[in-house]
């Protein structure tokens, strides 16, 4: 997220020019550059099911952390965040995995499945790890099941929660969670642009 910021923050300081904006915009691409090689470099594993995959934490000497968390940023949020396009193999890999039991913050329940999170404790869905599968998902059966997830996981409140029990929808943290209500939004809004009549 950091190395897209900055390559974002280089583009506005060569729009507005001038040395002093010229010297901002170097120094944030070569910043932004150093962190996609140290993560190129480090932070892309051979991972024995999934092929090269993103790990979540890396030391830079070996020690990986294989896992996803449900907020963004997140592995799985790297298209919407602007790192990578979605179909890119590293990617897709990391994607296989963090939506598998190798992902030890994944759950499944009978009416939601999704990424959890240490911040929220053991066989909690987030659903805005659910929006964000979808968001960043080309299948158009995936994310019907998605929207279908987050709709029939509200306690009867409308709004999306913080987290959600896989075990039981009525139980949750937080009865609104408003990053999540505008990322549910943004989903809806990207749907209806990608695909007309599926919702």
């Amino acid at each position: 997220m950091l190395a897209v910021e900055l390559e974002r923050l280089a583009d506005m300081a060569q729009a507005l020019g001038g040395s002093g904006f010229e010297s901002v915009a170097a120094r944030a691409l070569r910043l932004a550059r150093a962190i996609r090689a140290g993560i190129s470099e480090h932070a892309i594993v051979d991972h024995p099911r999934h092929g090269r995959v993103y790990a979540f934490e890396v030391d830079g000497y070996g020690g990986r952390v294989m896992m996803d968390d449900a907020n963004v940023p997140s592995l799985l949020a790297l298209p919407y965040l602007g790192f990578v396009d979605a179909g890119d193999p590293v990617y897709q890999n990391t994607r296989r995995m963090v939506l598998s039991e190798d992902n030890p913050w994944h759950f499944a329940g009978s009416r939601i499945q999704g990424v959890g999170s240490p911040h929220t404790g053991f066989l909690r869905v987030w659903p805005m790890a659910v929006a964000v599968r979808a968001i960043t998902s080309s299948d158009p059966a995936e994310i019907r099941a998605a929207v279908q997830m987050l709709a029939g996981t509200t306690a009867g409140l409308g709004l999306m929660h913080e987290s959600v029990s896989a075990a039981d929808p009525a139980v949750f943290t937080r009865p609104w969670f408003a990053w999540c209500n505008g990322v549910a939004a943004e989903l809806i809004i990207d749907t209806v642009s990608r695909f007309p009549g599926l919702l």
